[in-house]
């Protein structure tokens, strides 16, 4: 099973309330990609040797195997605790013993990504972290896009350069904020690959746009498997730490 699964089983076993809605995070099918958000009641048609793998808001985890007509919901399995640690320590991320949320650190979009060492102190996991490499995730219509530095005590030059055009642009960053706005200047392209890089340093941080359609709610199981679909994981992480956090303050 993808890594992905971690931010899912996590969140299912936070969640209480039953949807009609499942999510595909498994599939060798073109019809359901990973990702896509499906009707519970809604005809599956899967032909041979086609697979795919969905998980409902209860917990439940969902395989149909083709030759396959019918609905999502068919059957499935409830997520296993034991499981969810494992993968959670793979990507960086898991609940200790009494509860606590574990060291969120980084973001990984493949095996080439899984040793970022990264803080993340975000307030919203819609600033885009200008350490993270990898895809970053921005919700479709909204405008006031923001970029994020964990350290704010200097004023600093960060440079964002568009890779398919070259083009490029220098934003001025006041010692004490950890946030600026994305520049009107260079418009914010999805499916992009920009580079950023801070004043006279060498290296430069890779950030591959993803969108986050409307039709996406705006938090719970759908958003949280969206955003690791999309290889958005450090804001899936923010994402289902937020969720965590509202579960415990319920139990109190």
């Amino acid at each position: 099973m993808k890594k992905i699964c971690v931010f899912l089983l996590a969140i299912c076993l936070s969640s209480t309330a039953l949807t009609a809605e499942v999510v595909v995070i498994e599939s060798t099918s073109a019809d359901y990609p990973v990702g896509e958000i499906l009707d519970a009641d809604m005809k599956i048609v899967l032909g041979e040797d086609v697979a795919i793998m969905l998980i409902a808001e209860d917990g439940m985890i969902i395989s149909l195997a083709g030759p396959y007509t019918g609905p999502a919901d068919n059957e499935g399995t409830p997520g296993v605790r034991g499981a969810l640690d494992a993968l959670g320590r793979l990507v960086g991320y898991a609940e200790t013993e009494a509860g606590d949320i574990g060291g969120v650190r980084g973001a990984a979009t493949g095996e080439e990504f899984l040793a970022q060492e990264i803080d993340d102190h975000r307030p919203s996991p819609w600033l885009l972290h200008t350490a993270i490499t990898g895809p970053q995730c921005v919700r479709a219509g909204v405008e006031d896009l923001r970029y994020w530095r964990e350290q704010n005590d200097a004023d600093e030059r960060l440079e964002v350069k568009r890779v398919t055009s070259g083009e490029s642009v220098i934003i001025a960053w006041q010692a004490g904020d950890n946030t600026v706005t994305w520049p009107a200047t260079l418009p914010l392209l999805v499916d992009e690959m920009y580079l950023l890089r801070f004043g006279d340093q060498l290296r430069s941080t890779n950030l591959l746009v993803r969108e986050v359609p409307a039709t996406v709610g705006d938090g719970g199981i759908a958003m949280v498997a969206f955003l690791a679909a999309k290889g958005c994981f450090s804001q899936a992480r923010k994402e289902l730490e937020r969720m965590q956090e509202e579960r415990r303050r319920r139990a109190y």
